[in-house]
């Protein structure tokens, strides 16, 4: 969770963009169209908000979402499996671009 000031509205477009991958990993697919739009939709709030997001960052970001427990903890509390969800989608959107 963003604490700097002017966070507001990085958390709410952050918590929104969490919630909507939540809801897709129930479905576990991380290669459908909604899922890749997703990650269309988390490249560009990341850029948005932080400095020097390309591909290689967002790889390496993806891998991280899925090995690091921090990083486990925080997002799977939007929902079970959203960690996992979203690295796996990031890998098929970079594999498939």
């Amino acid at each position: 969770m963003s604490n700097y000031i002017g966070a507001e509205a990085e958390q709410q477009e952050e918590d929104e963009l969490l919630v909507a991958f939540a809801k897709e990993a129930k479905k576990d697919d991380p290669e459908s169209a909604e899922a890749q739009a997703l990650v269309v939709r988390w490249k560009e709030h990341m850029a948005k908000f932080h400095e020097g997001w390309d591909d290689e960052r967002l790889r390496r970001m993806g891998f991280m979402y899925g090995a690091d427990d921090r990083f486990l903890e925080s997002m799977d509390s939007y929902g079970e499996g959203t960690a996992h969800f979203m690295s796996d989608a990031i890998a098929a959107y970079l594999e498939n671009k």
